[in-house]
This record gives structure tokens, sequence and C-alpha cells, in this order.
């Protein structure tokens, strides 16, 4: 085949004009890149820099999968699944578990039993600083037992409830669970639709706020009455909120108490 005059010049000059996969790269193409990539590694790792240092902290959470936990003391189930246990260092030395199932089905647990009586329970410890929640199988035979009391461990009193005042908050509303650290961080809007899961599950929901001060505020979150909210609060889970309602001590918990009316996004 023949080109045609003008479409292919085949002059030694002209032989950079075209790129051929098999041949070296052109000097002009090596200069270029020898600035060029190291000059976009640096602007990408800058920018990651500048995105890594303004997302929010995860907190001190932890998810201690790597062993069983043991946890002796009085189970109650209001507002939701917990177990007191003795702690000198705790306010009223009691110290309080929130108990939750594994996945998100907290409310498929059957605790009317034992409801008032001094157990043992196995499970998973999630943790956020002082806070602690025990993550037990489905089935109460496996993880809940009846406590000896031998070393005294159950001999503790329920704690009564200390009214605090009423207050107009700030803040989201996230599911315990996974803002004490099973997922890190466990609030604001990309934790969502796993917060509505897990709060629709029975998992308790938690309101967080900060004070002036820049202080963390997490307290338990239940209706204007002391009990566990329903599938009511789920609209306003992670979203930025205002919540006016009371603030409730029980030991080393504070509960914050409000109708889903008093609730609105900000």
């Amino acid at each position: 085949m023949t080109l045609e005059k003008g479409v292919l010049n085949p002059a030694a000059k002209d032989k950079e004009d075209m790129f051929i996969g098999w041949a070296g790269a052109p000097a002009v193409d090596r200069r270029f890149l020898l600035v060029a990539l190291p000059a976009s590694l640096a602007v990408t790792t800058g920018a990651a820099y500048a995105v890594a240092s303004n997302l929010s902290d995860p907190g001190a959470g932890a998810w201690l999968t790597n062993a069983t936990h043991s946890v002796t003391g009085v189970l109650v189930n209001r507002p939701y699944p917990m177990i007191y246990t003795a702690d000198p260092a705790a306010p009223d030395g009691v110290r309080t578990v929130l108990v939750v199932a594994q996945g998100k089905c907290t409310s498929g647990l059957d605790l009317a039993g034992a409801t008032g009586r001094p157990v043992r329970a196995e499970g998973v410890l999630i943790q956020r600083k002082e806070r602690q929640m025990l993550e037990v199988p489905l089935f109460v035979d496996e993880w809940l037992f009846d406590a000896d009391g031998a070393a005294g461990e159950t001999a503790v009193a329920i704690p009564q409830e200390e009214p605090l005042g009423t207050a107009r908050l700030a803040g989201n509303i996230m599911d315990s669970k996974c803002f004490f650290g099973v997922m890190r961080p466990g609030r604001g809007k990309t934790h969502k639709a796993c917060a509505s899961l897990c709060i629709r599950g029975g998992i308790p929901p938690s309101f967080w706020a900060r004070t002036d001060s820049g202080r963390e505020v997490v307290m338990l979150m239940t209706d204007a009455d002391g009990n566990a909210f329903g599938e009511d609060i789920l609209p306003f889970v992670a979203d930025p909120v205002e919540a006016e309602g009371a603030i409730v001590r029980v030991g080393d918990i504070l509960q914050f108490r409000a109708d889903v009316s008093d609730i609105r996004r900000t």
C-alpha cells in the first residue's frame, strides 16, 4: 500500500512526532516526567494530610474481641439491659455495664426472668473511656448464669435517680454500641444508616454534645418518662439536632430524657 504524499513524513527529523510503543520515551517527555511525578506526589501527599488533619477524632473506643470478659452484678432491664457492678472508683460505688446482643438484635434478648437477680455474664467488652458495654450472644443460656456471690461482688444496690434539672442541648443522637468502640468514628451523617438499624434493633441511643469548653458529654437517651425509646426517634438519628429535656444521674450514668416532640433538626 502506498500512502498519499503528505500523510506521513518518513524523514529522520520527524521520528519523535509519532508515538511508538516499543521505542524509548522522547527526551522532552522524560524531562517532563522527572519534574511532574515528584511534584504530583508532593501535592497529593499534602492534600491527603490536610484532609486527614481535619477529620473528627474517632475517640478512645475499643472493641476487645480477643478475649471473653466476665461481669458480675445485678441485672436490670429498664430503660435498657444493663448490669450494675461493684466498683469503689465509680460514683456510689457502682459501675454500669450496658448489655447488647451480637449484631443488631438486642431487642430479642429475653431477660425478663433474670431482672433484679445477681448474675454473672460473659461476653465481649466494648469500652470508651469509663463507659462499658458487654456484647453477648442472643441466646441467654449461652452467656448468663446465676452468681453465687461468694466474693461479695453481687451485693450491689441499684442506684437511685438524681434529677439535675432541664437543659436544651445541641448535638447528635447515635447508637451507643458503635460509638463506644465497634465503629470508629461511630457518629455523624456517614454513620446514619448503621445507627438507625442499631437503634431499631434495641441498642440504646446516646446523646452526644460538647460543652462550651470543648469537653465531650455523652448521655444515655430515654423518653421523658425514663423508658426506652422506640422507632419514633429514628428520623433524628445522626443528624445535627437540638433537644430539650431533663438530665438525670443514675449511678455513673447520665440520662437525657426528652420527648420526640422536643427534638428538632438544626
